[in-house]
């Protein structure tokens, strides 16, 4: 039981980690391109930004001591990265100047949805 709660704790830990290094931004990106939310200008730019958080991140570890000024400075270029992720994918600009939210060219209106398509067939 006690090696059950380690590997988990550990699981977690790891889990946690990797979304602090900011994987889940550039999840957030490729979403937002995917659903048509993102221009590629706009992923670009915050891909290139995320970039420099994590080049900014790794300058200030280079010389042993990663200090709370420093952090504080990391986190809060990350959390404004993640307002700007949010605010360019709800700001209406559209990859290919399409309208809606991108629910129907994900083949939701087609006979061979796996899901909404049965419910066409008689």
């Amino acid at each position: 039981m006690k090696k059950f709660l380690l590997v988990c704790a550990l699981c977690m830990t790891f889990g946690l980690a990797s979304d602090a290094l900011g994987q889940g931004r550039n999840r957030d990106i490729r979403r937002g391109v995917r659903s048509g939310q993102l221009t590629r200008d706009e992923a670009r730019q915050l891909r290139q930004r995320r970039r420099e958080i994590r080049r900014e991140r790794r300058d200030y570890r280079s010389d042993g001591t990663y200090t709370r000024d420093e952090r504080r400075d990391v986190r809060r270029d990350r959390r404004e990265l993640r307002r700007d992720v949010r605010r360019e994918r709800r700001d209406g600009d559209r990859r290919d100047h399409r309208r809606g939210n991108g629910y129907y060219r994900r083949g939701a209106g087609s006979a061979r949805h796996p899901v909404f398509g049965r419910r066409n067939r008689n």
